[in-house]
């Protein structure tokens, strides 16, 4: 059996981010999710396309640089703020 460091139980935001940095420091992760797919409640699936959110709009919040600025690294989409 392989043995892990963590194990990361669900793949929203916190797990995923998480996962990703422990990956970049050298550990190995195992993530485990009841649903088929990534990105927790702020997944999206492209129909006729168009990228929707399939649980509804969530929206992400932040005054910290820091936080931001790894948010917007980390994603495959521009975003603007003020």
């Amino acid at each position: 059996m392989k043995k892990y460091d963590y194990l990361i139980v669900g793949s929203g935001l916190y797990g995923a981010t998480f996962a990703h940095c422990a990956r970049q420091s050298g550990r190995s992760v195992l993530v485990i999710d009841k649903r088929s797919h990534l990105g927790g409640n702020v997944y999206q699936e492209r129909i006729e396309g168009i990228d929707t959110h399939k649980y509804g709009p969530h929206i992400f919040h932040t005054s910290n640089e820091e936080v931001w600025r790894f948010f917007c690294w980390s994603a495959h989409f521009s975003f603007s703020h003020l």
